[in-house]
C-alpha cells in the first residue's frame, strides 16, 4: 500500500520550518556520506517542429528518514508536471507518491534558508530578491524564516506588475512571517543590492542580473535560478569576489551550475574553492571567518531535498489521515 499525496495535499501540509528541517536533514545526510545524491539527467524526446518537450529525472537516498527515491518532471509548453516516488530504504517497499510542484518551491527555498543562516552575517537586516516569480516568494519566506532580524525585502522583477504583487503573495504563503517586514520594489537590480545584507537571484534570465560591482563587504549572496550549464544569472565578477563559495552538491553544480561554470572558464574561479553546505553543516568546514567576507551559495536544487521533504510530508500526512491509501499491486 502507498499513499497519494496529490498538490492540494501538499498545500496544506507544508510550512517552511518543516521544509527547512527536511533540507537541513538531506545536506546532513550528505556532509556525513551516509546519504547519496544521483544528479538530473534529461532526456529531449523528438518532438513536432516548434514544440520542446523534455523528462528529467534525479534520485537521492536519506537513510536518517528511512528514505530513498527519485523526482521526475516533464516539461513542455504547458509548463512543468512533478512528482516523487518515495520508497522504504530499509525495504524497499514504496511508501508513497508525491505531487512536487509545492513541494519543490518549498524545498527550493528552504535550501536557501539554511545556507543563509549559517553564512549570512547574523545582524542582517535587509534582503534583496531579483525575481518576483512563484519561487521567489518561497526564497524570500525561507530567508524570513532562517533570519528573523530581517526588516525590509527588495524585489527587483523585469515585470512590475508581478513585482508589485509580490508583498500580497508573500503574505498568503508565509503569513505572520511576512506581516513584520516592509517589501520596497527597486526599478533596477543595482537599486534592490544597495545598503542590502543578503541578495537571492531566482529568475530565469538568459544573461547575468546580478552584478560584482555592486557587492558589498560581507554580503552573503545565493543563485537559486540556473540549474544549466551555459546559462547564467551571476555575473564573473560577481564570482570572483566571493572569499566562500558553496554549493548544495558539488558533482551537481559541476553539471549544472552556469554561475561557477562561467567564471572556471573565465579562470576567476577554481573548483577547488567550492564547498558542499553539508561540509559546514557537520563542522568539517568553518564558512564565513569573517564580518568582511562575501558569501556565495550556488543552488541548483538536488534530489536529496525532494526525497527528505517528500519522507517528512508523508510522515504528517499519516498522522493526521491526509491523501489517499491505494494499492498498486496486483
Amino acid at each position: 500500500m502507498a499513499r497519494l499525496l496529490s498538490e492540494t495535499d501538499v498545500r496544506a501540509l507544508v510550512d517552511m520550518p518543516l521544509a527547512i528541517a527536511a533540507v537541513t536533514t538531506a545536506f546532513r545526510s550528505l556532509g556525513a556520506g551516509t546519504g547519496r545524491n544521483i544528479p538530473r539527467e534529461r532526456l529531449f524526446p523528438q518532438s513536432e517542429a516548434g514544440v520542446s518537450t523534455s523528462l528529467q529525472v534525479m534520485s537521492a537516498t536519506v537513510p536518517e528518514l528511512d528514505a530513498m527515491g527519485l523526482k521526475a518532471y516533464g516539461t513542455g509548453p504547458a509548463g512543468a508536471s512533478f512528482v516523487v516516488l518515495l520508497f522504504r530504504a530499509s525495504t524497499g517497499e514504496l511508501r508513497g507518491v508525491v505531487g512536487a510542484d509545492w513541494l519543490g518551491r518549498f524545498r527550493t527555498g528552504a535550501a536557501t534558508g539554511v545556507a543563509t543562516k549559517v553564512l549570512a552575517r547574523p545582524d542582517s537586516r535587509s534582503l534583496a530578491v531579483l525575481g518576483a516569480g512563484g519561487q521567489a516568494v518561497t526564497q524570500a519566506l525561507a530567508v524570513l524564516t532562517s533570519m528573523p532580524g530581517i526588516r525590509d525585502v527588495r524585489v527587483w522583477n523585469r515585470s512590475p506588475e508581478r513585482a508589485a504583487s509580490f508583498r500580497r503573495r508573500l503574505e498568503e504563503v508565509g503569513g505572520p512571517t511576512a506581516d513584520a517586514v516592509a517589501v520596497v520594489l527597486a526599478d533596477h537590480p543595482r537599486h534592490a543590492l544597495a545598503g542590502a545584507d543578503i541578495a537571492v537571484a531566482i529568475t530565469s534570465a538568459g544573461a547575468p542580473v546580478l552584478e560584482g560591482a555592486w557587492l558589498a563587504d560581507g554580503m552573503h549572496v545565493t543563485g537559486a535560478g540556473i540549474n544549466r550549464a551555459n546559462v547564467a544569472e551571476i555575473d564573473v565578477a560577481a564570482v570572483a569576489r566571493a572569499d566562500v563559495v558553496v554549493v548544495d552538491h558539488l558533482d551537481n553544480a559541476r553539471r549544472e551550475a552556469g554561475d561557477l561554470i562561467r567564471a572556471a572558464e573565465a579562470h576567476a574561479f577554481d573548483w577547488s574553492q567550492a564547498v558542499e553546505i553539508g561540509a559546514i553543516l557537520r563542522g568539517a568546514h568553518p564558512g564565513r571567518t569573517s564580518s568582511s567576507q562575501v558569501t556565495l551559495f550556488e543552488s541548483q536544487g538536488i534530489a536529496s531535498e525532494d526525497v527528505a521533504l517528500a519522507a517528512m510530508l508523508l510522515d504528517l500526512a499519516e498522522a493526521r489521515q491526509v491523501g489517499s491509501v491505494v494499492s498498486l499491486g496486483s
